[in-house]
Order: C-alpha cells, then sequence, then structure tokens
C-alpha cells in the first residue's frame, strides 16, 4: 500500500505539472492567434489611413471601418496622445478602459498586448503607435472578444483535469498490482519464516524468481535454514552423543555400588568398589570438563588469557607429567624440545592441547612403541607435534577426526576411557590461537601437527 500510495502520489504531481504545462502552451498558441489577428487588422488600418489637412480618413472615407474586406468584424479606436478619441468603429473599448495600455505603448514606443474586461466582455487588447503624415503620434487600438477561446480554454483544463484523474486512478491500481506482484514471495518468505519449527527445518523456498534482489533473498534464506538444520542437527547428535556417553560410567558407578550393598563385604572388597567408583568419577569430571570447554566454545565464550609462553618450559613440563604414565604402559615418551622460543598464548588452554594428544598417542600406542613430542619455529610459525607408533588414523575417518565423540577405533570406546572430544577440543583451541591442527602421515603410526602463529 505504501509503495502504491507514493508511486500514484509522484506519477499524480508528474501528470499535473505536465497537464498544467500543455494547458500553458496551449493558451499561448491561441492568445498568440488572436494577437496575430489583430495585429493583421491593425497593420490593414495603418496602411489604409490617410491625414490630409489634419483630417483622417480611411481609404478616401470617413471612418474607421467596421470590418475587413474579408468580412470580419473590426472593434478600433484611434486615440491622441491627449487621450481624445479620434475615431472609432464597431464595439471599440472605451478610452478609461485602455488608458493604462495607451500609456504603456506611448512611452515604449512599441505594440502592447493585454486582455483586459471591455464593456462587461473579456476581451483581448493591441494597442500599436500610428505616426501620421503631419508628424504627430496617436494610438491605434483594436480589440477582440476573447470568449469563446476562454470557453475553450475551460474546457481544455477539465479535459486535462478529467484525464489526470483518470491517468492516477489507473496508476494506483498498476502500482498495487505491481507492488504487490513484486512482494509477492517476499509475503511467501515471511510465512514460510512464521510456520517454520525446529522439526521441519528441511522446507526450502521453491520460487521461481530470476537473478535479482528477491532471488538473492531467497537463496539467502534457503542458506541460513540450511545453516540452522545443520546446527540443529549437530546439536541433536551432540546432545545424544553427550547422553550416551554420560550414561555408560554412570550405569557402571550405579551398579558397583548396588554390588556393594547388596551384601556385607570385606574392607579390600569395599576398597575396590571405591576405586572402581573413583576411576568412573574422574572419567565423568574429565568429560563434563571437555562438555563445559566445547558449550563455551561454541557459545563464543571461549577466551585466550594471551601472555608470553616460554614454549620450552611448556614442553619440557608435559612430558615429565606424563613420563611416568608412559613407563606404566611401557610406552617409549622422546621429545625433541627446542633451546630457546616464545609464543603469545593462552598456557592453560595449550597445555591442555598438548595433555589431549599426549593421552590420545597412549590410548592407541601399543607396549613397546613410542611417542615423540617435537617443536621447531621459523619467523612466522611455531610447528608442535606428537607422533605415535601406533597403528594410525584409518582413511576413512580422517575427514571426521577432529568431530564430537568420533573415534579412531569405536570398537574400543570406553575401554579406553576416551569419549571422542579430546581431538575437537585440540582443534577449538587452536583456531582460537589463530592457528590450526593436521594429521599427516606418518609411517605406521599418525602423527598430529599443531600450528601456532610465533
Amino acid at each position: 500500500m505504501r509503495l502504491a500510495a507514493a508511486y500514484t502520489l509522484v506519477f499524480t504531481l508528474v501528470a499535473i505539472l505536465a497537464s498544467i504545462a500543455v494547458w500553458l502552451a496551449f493558451r499561448n498558441a491561441e492568445y498568440s492567434t488572436v494577437d496575430d489577428t489583430l495585429s493583421a487588422q491593425a497593420n490593414a488600418l495603418i496602411s489604409g489611413l490617410d491625414d490630409a489637412n489634419g483630417h483622417i480618413t480611411f481609404q478616401g472615407s470617413d471612418g474607421l471601418p467596421s470590418e475587413t474586406s474579408q468580412g470580419i468584424a473590426i472593434s478600433a479606436a484611434l486615440v491622441s496622445k491627449d487621450g481624445t478619441v479620434i475615431d472609432r468603429s464597431g464595439q471599440a473599448p472605451a478610452v478609461s478602459d485602455v488608458r493604462a495600455q495607451v500609456r504603456q505603448s506611448e512611452a515604449s514606443g512599441q505594440v502592447v498586448s493585454a486582455t483586459g474586461t471591455v464593456n462587461g466582455l473579456r476581451q483581448r487588447i493591441l494597442v500599436q503607435p500610428v505616426t501620421l503624415g503631419n508628424g504627430s503620434r496617436v494610438s491605434l487600438v483594436v480589440a477582440r472578444t476573447v470568449r469563446e477561446l476562454d470557453a475553450t480554454l475551460t474546457r481544455t483544463a477539465i479535459f486535462l483535469a478529467i484525464v489526470v484523474g483518470m491517468l492516477a486512478l489507473s496508476a494506483s491500481l498498476a502500482g498495487y498490482w505491481l507492488a504487490g506482484r513484486a512482494l509477492r514471495p517476499v509475503r511467501q518468505i515471511a510465512a514460510t519464516a512464521r510456520n517454520l519449527s525446529e522439526h521441519d527445518l528441511h522446507r526450502r523456498l521453491n520460487l521461481d524468481l530470476p537473478d535479482d534482489e528477491l532471488g538473492e533473498l531467497a537463496d539467502t534464506f534457503n542458506a541460513m535454514l540450511a545453516r540452522l538444520e545443520a546446527a540443529f542437527e549437530s546439536l541433536r547428535q551432540f546432545t545424544a552423543d553427550a547422553a550416551h556417553e554420560l550414561r555408560a560410567p554412570l550405569t557402571l558407578v550405579r551398579a558397583e555400588l548396588e554390588l556393594a550393598l547388596n551384601r556385607t563385604r570385606s574392607a579390600d572388597e569395599y576398597h575396590g568398589t571405591l576405586e572402581s567408583v573413583l576411576v568412573e568419577t574422574e572419567r565423568l569430571s574429565r568429560m563434563v570438563d571437555q562438555l563445559l570447554l566445547l558449550a563455551r566454545a561454541d557459545a563464543g565464550a571461549l577466551e585466550a588469557l594471551v601472555q608470553e609462553v616460554d614454549v620450552s618450559d611448556l614442553l619440557e613440563e608435559t612430558v615429565s607429567r606424563w613420563r611416568p604414565l608412559a613407563g606404566e604402559k611401557k610406552v617409549q615418551l622422546l621429545a625433541d624440545i627446542p633451546e630457546s622460543g616464545t609464543l603469545r598464548g593462552d598456557p592453560d588452554l595449550l597445555r591442555r592441547m598438548l595433555d589431549n594428544l599426549i593421552d590420545n598417542a597412549l590410548r592407541h600406542t601399543p607396549a613397546g612403541g613410542s611417542i615423540r613430542i617435537s617443536g621447531s619455529h621459523d619467523p612466522k610459525n611455531w610447528s608442535i607435534a606428537v607422533e605415535d607408533t601406533g597403528p594410525g588414523v584409518d582413511e576413512s575417518l580422517r575427514a571426521s577426526l577432529f568431530d564430537r565423540f568420533t573415534r579412531a577405533d569405536p570398537a574400543r570406546g570406553r575401554e579406553t576411557g576416551g569419549a571422542g572430544l579430546g581431538l575437537s577440543l585440540c582443534a577449538i583451541i587452536a583456531r582460537l590461537h589463530g592457528g590450526r591442527i593436521t594429521l599427516e602421515d606418518a609411517g605406521p603410526g599418525a602423527r598430529f601437527v599443531t600450528l601456532l602463529p610465533a
């Protein structure tokens, strides 16, 4: 409605201005025709005037003619400089009615045309100065009624007003129809958005639109629906996987406690039950901590507390903490630590990233194998690698390796204590520091390389 109203208003203003211009042009053309007629009559009268011994005649006869040789009526008057009427014919105007035009003509020496009311009628008046044979000057006043011309101009104005009104009505209807047709896709998009819920995000707009702004809007809306669908599907999958992962240790804890309470047991048996519950509780705690970090990352609330980090100290401290556990599993933990070097980052998050990578390597490296941690840098980047001699990663899992709840060996699942969250956290931490983590081919094992800005 607003588009149609604005279009109609602009169109009507333009049509009114155009109609006024047409009417004025038509009026000027008609009055020019009248002036040409009066000028021709005046010239005809002047050419026939004869001044002999102070007596003015017209073609040898006394008085001005009342009509031309073609039978056209003439209303004319000769007025002296002092305002006296020398001669007149037809319905010539009185001097009092044309005194202003006569004075203007005498003062300028030019022909003066004007429209005024004479003898109760609208007339067109032409005043032309005339120099007689004795050198005296008089004014020839010629007049013609314009009643019919005014009536024609009035009819023309009414006709133009009717045309403008009809055009404005047609423009408003056409503008409303065009605006509605143009905005129909927007209404369809709005209707689709109103009826959408999280259960039917698969719906798409199937509009046959050209490659214009509305087509771009529809494509953008469909792309947004695709992203929402993927996000909701990821959220549903994440929720289901998280519930499944949390359910397993809780079930084990419950089973252990019910078994312990089923009958009286010895202190050693109670101690063994508590140790088993403690292991599962620690696993639950780690999983919940990882889930909280992932939730903060998804919400954009995970921020790095950037400070200067000594990479050598960070790697050496990490290797020292993990070497006892590696020894228990009969896995050799090797390190190629650079002598010096720093980077800007969050030491706690970087430490968690390295812990996840080493923990992942330990769980997949058999006894007698080895894990190597190395660090190197150039002027732009730090490269920190964790390499193991395990079975490596199957080619089919590489594309989703850094997705949540993805295990390189699904059959090993909970026995190894992994929930498939460690590598996804590593990727998030690397991105948070402006870097990335990749899996490189390293013979039989896996080699994870983290690139961080120096």
